[in-house]
C-alpha cells in the first residue's frame, strides 16, 4: 500500500504565539478579519488587531460569520473582498470563520461564483489569497485541512483541495481560555470524533495513526480539566495540540459515519458541527465496533480505560463508555430532540447524507440502517 500525506500549512503552536501575526504581514499589506460578532464582544479582536498594528497594515473587520456558515454568507462577505480589495485575510474563530475565510481567500483571485467549485467541481485555477487561521476553539482542526465546508441547497458541502489550506496556523490556547463550558466540551468531542474516525476509517495509514492516537490521548486526559477550568492552560494547550493532530490525521485519512449523520443535522435543525458530532459520536462507534475491534481496544488503552483483563470485544466496548463517561461528565446535554428533531424526520435527514463519508466508514451502512440509528438515538435519550 502506498501512504500519502501532504499538509503544508506553517504551524506556530504555544501560548503567546499570536504576537507572530505581525511576521506575516508588512505595511503594504491590506488585511481583511473574517470573525463572528461574539468574539468582537469577548475582546479577541482587539487582540489581533493588536498583533497587526506592529506591521504597520491596514485592517477591516467582517464579524458577520455564523455557525454552518451559508452561500448566501459568503456573497454578502464577498462584497466586503471586493470593495476592500484585501492582499489577506486572517480568520479569528472556529470552524465557521476558518472554512468562509478559506473560500473567501479562494475566490477573490478565481472567476465565478461559489457554485461553480462547490458543485460543479471546477477547480481554483490562481492561488487564493494568503490566509492564516488563528484557532479559538479546540475543535474542528480547520486550521490544519484543505475543506472549508458550507451550506447550500440544502446541504453541508466541502470544497476540497489543496487551495483550502491555510498558509498558517496560529494557535494559541490562551485564546480559547474564555470558551464557555458547553463549547468547550462540544467542540472537545468534536475533534475526539475526528480522531477517532481518522483511527477506525477505511482511509486509516501509519502517519494518520499516529497523530491519531496522540489526539486521543491528549483529548482524554484534557478535556475535563479544560470544561472544569477555563483558566488551566495546560488543559487548554494539550486539547488545541489534540485538535490539530486530529484535524491532520482526518484531512488526511478521512472521516465515516458521525459526519455523515451530522452534516444534515446542522442543515435541517441547526446544530452547530461541535453539538452534531458530540452527541453523535459513541452510537456510531457502537455501530462501527464490530468491523474494528482491536482499534477500538486501543482507543480505550488511550483513554484510560482499564482493559488489562478483557478481551478484544468487550475492551473495544469500553472505548464506547470511556467516550460516552468523557463527554456526560462535563455535564453537558446535547439531546437530537431539544432541536426539533422526531422519529418522522429519520427519513428526511437519511436522504442528505454524503455519501463519500460513509464509503470510508469501516462497517457498510444503508440509509435503512441509517434511519434506525436516529430513531434509536432519539428512543434511548428519552428513555424509550
Amino acid at each position: 500500500m502506498v501512504t500519502k500525506y501532504h499538509m503544508p500549512v506553517d504551524i506556530h503552536f504555544g501560548i503567546g504565539c499570536l504576537k507572530e501575526l505581525t511576521g506575516f504581514l508588512g505595511p503594504s499589506d491590506r488585511v481583511l478579519l473574517v470573525t463572528d460578532p461574539g468574539l468582537e464582544a469577548a475582546g479577541l479582536v482587539d487582540r489581533v488587531r493588536a498583533a497587526i498594528q506592529p506591521a504597520g497594515a491596514d485592517c477591516r473587520l467582517y464579524d458577520g460569520v455564523v455557525p454552518n456558515p451559508d452561500a448566501a454568507l459568503v456573497e454578502q462577505a464577498m462584497e466586503q473582498v471586493r470593495d476592500y480589495h484585501p492582499t489577506k485575510l486572517v480568520a479569528l474563530g472556529g470552524g465557521s470563520s476558518i472554512d468562509t475565510a478559506k473560500v473567501l481567500a479562494a475566490l477573490a483571485t478565481n472567476e465565478g461564483p461559489l457554485a461553480d467549485y462547490q458543485w460543479n467541481g471546477k477547480p481554483f485555477a490562481n492561488v487564493p489569497l494568503p490566509m492564516i487561521a488563528v484557532p479559538t476553539t479546540a475543535g474542528t482542526g480547520s486550521e490544519v485541512t484543505m475543506c472549508a465546508v458550507i451550506v447550500d441547497r440544502d446541504c453541508k458541502k466541502g470544497i476540497n483541495g489543496p487551495a483550502m489550506f491555510p498558509a498558517a496556523a496560529l494557535v494559541d490556547a490562551e485564546l480559547m481560555a474564555s470558551l464557555p463550558l458547553y463549547l468547550t466540551a462540544t467542540t472537545g468531542m468534536d475533534a475526539l470524533s475526528h480522531a477517532v474516525e481518522a483511527y477506525v476509517g477505511l482511509g486509516a495509514n501509519p502517519i494518520t495513526d499516529a497523530y491519531a492516537r496522540e489526539a486521543i490521548r491528549l483529548i482524554g486526559g484534557a478535556l475535563w480539566g479544560a470544561c472544569a477550568n477555563g483558566k488551566d492552560l495546560k488543559a487548554r494547550q494539550d486539547m488545541a495540540m489534540g485538535s490539530v493532530l486530529a484535524g491532520i490525521a482526518m484531512d488526511q485519512a478521512g472521516l465515516g459515519l458521525v459526519h455523515s449523520l451530522s452534516s444534515p443535522l446542522c442543515t435541517f435543525f441547526h446544530m452547530a458541527h461541535g453539538e452534531a458530532n458530540a452527541v453523535l459520536l459513541k452510537y456510531c462507534m457502537e455501530y462501527n465496533l464490530m468491523a474494528r475491534p482491536e482499534r477500538f481496544a486501543g482507543i480505550a488503552a488511550l483513554l484510560g480505560m482499564r482493559t488489562a483483563h478483557m478481551d478484544v470485544f468487550q475492551a473495544a466496548q469500553a472505548a464506547v463508555d470511556g467516550v460516552d463517561r468523557l463527554f456526560r461528565e462535563t455535564g453537558v446535554r446535547v439531546p437530537l430532540a431539544s432541536f426539533g428533531m422526531t422519529e418522522s424526520d429519520a427519513e428526511l435527514v437519511a436522504d442528505n447524507l454524503p455519501a463519500f463519508l460513509l464509503a470510508n466508514n469501516p462497517r457498510a451502512v444503508s440509509k435503512a440502517q441509517c434511519m434506525a440509528l436516529y430513531r434509536d438515538i432519539l428512543a434511548r435519550e428519552t428513555g424509550n
